[in-house]
């Protein structure tokens, strides 16, 4: 056998080569334990982020996005509130009650019933339009707005008044034409609800008197098919496309199971408060009785964060009996045809999976899933 004898110097030197190495490869795996995991947990989140509906247990949506943000209203009944966050399926985990009706203040009067608030910017300051009563009767409904203090659309907001529409109204919301905006409301005497449209001097002032827009005469909109034949055109929302307007709009008594959506398209031509202007078509979404949907209405549209993706939100319920209970906020993408018009397809089934808006932000850590009800 061959015995080698070291050196001390050249012992020395050896050990402290080896234990440069170990110390190398202790950082290395140290390194990768660190490191190659958060890289696979962050794709692995990229990868399996969902939305499940319903995205929130309240009916009569309208979303918008702000600064990265989308911000949804929907109806509580009793105040106003706003959802936001930069992801849509974690929405209702980010509620702000931005308004109650104060019985003391002396710039109120009794408000109940407050229904269908939407959110609008002029200029540099946020207004929300909503629907309320004074006499928990049709004939004391009415559309009132809050005004922003600054620039935040989650506040705060300060009570700013009725808008005088010279008849009881509900849903209010705003189509823009140009450098113009018109307020869009529903009539709701008469024995039917009907689209009114009328321009704005300012956000709480009616340019002039509103005219008549959508009229609830075709059988899809009388709730052909149910125990209801109420003519019904209410939920006005307005939609643009390569340069387009339509108004998506829902038929028939709300807490019937044909509830639905229809479509009112703007030729480009003319007054765009004239009903000859448009063209009526419908239903564009209803109900489907083999996923369980049942009353699909009230559209309110937004893109996803990277502007590649169109998405509806609407409002629907899972029985088939005429009730007015047990509608949420579900959401899902549509697409446009040839034509331009939006195609929005059937409604999917509650608890199913869908992808992501795409362009989302990372996920932020979870927050506790807040309580909501049914109006």
């Amino acid at each position: 056998m061959l015995s080698l004898t070291l050196s001390m110097p050249a012992r020395t030197a050896i050990s402290k080569s080896l234990a440069v190495s170990r110390v190398l490869l202790i950082w290395f795996a140290i390194g990768s334990a660190a490191l190659q995991p958060a890289a696979l947990c962050s794709q692995s989140a990229s990868q399996q982020a969902k939305l499940t509906n319903p995205v929130l247990d309240h009916a009569d949506p309208f979303i918008t996005r702000d600064n990265g943000m989308y911000l949804l209203l929907a109806t509580t009944g009793n105040n106003i509130t706003i959802w936001s966050g930069p992801r849509m399926e974690e929405l209702a985990r980010s509620p702000k009650v931005v308004w109650t009706p104060s019985p003391a203040d002396p710039q109120q009067i009794p408000l109940t019933q407050v229904w269908s608030p939407t959110l609008w910017k002029f200029d540099n300051r946020w207004w929300i339009y909503f629907t309320a009563t004074t006499d928990g009767a049709n004939s004391g409904h009415g559309i009132y707005a809050l005004e922003s203090s600054a620039g935040d659309p989650l506040g705060p907001y300060t009570f700013a008044g009725k808008v005088d529409t010279g008849q009881p109204s509900i849903d209010p919301s705003v189509l823009r034409a140009g450098d113009k905006s018109y307020l869009m409301f529903v009539s709701v005497t008469g024995g039917h609800n009907a689209v009114w449209i009328a321009p704005l001097s300012n956000p709480l002032t009616l340019a002039r008197k509103a005219n008549l827009l959508i009229y609830p005469d075709k059988p899809w909109e009388q709730g052909k098919g149910s125990s209801s034949s109420l003519p019904v055109a209410e939920g006005p929302t307005a939609l643009y496309h390569d340069g387009r307007t339509f108004i998506v709009y829902s038929g028939s008594h709300t807490a019937s199971p044909v509830y639905c959506l229809g479509l009112f398209a703007y030729s480009g031509k003319g007054e765009i408060t004239d009903p000859d202007n448009w063209r009526k078509s419908g239903p564009v979404f209803e109900q489907s009785a083999k996923d369980g949907v049942y009353g699909p209405g009230r559209g309110t549209f937004t893109t996803s964060p990277d502007g590649r993706e169109n998405w509806i939100l609407y409002a629907a319920k899972t029985s088939s009996e005429f009730t007015g209970r047990g509608r949420s906020v579900r959401a899902q993408q549509f697409t446009y045809g040839a034509d331009g018009a939006p195609n929005f397809g059937s409604p999917v089934s509650l608890g199913a999976v869908l992808t992501v808006p795409s362009g989302e932000a990372a996920s932020a850590a979870p927050k506790p899933m807040a309580n909501s009800s049914v109006r």
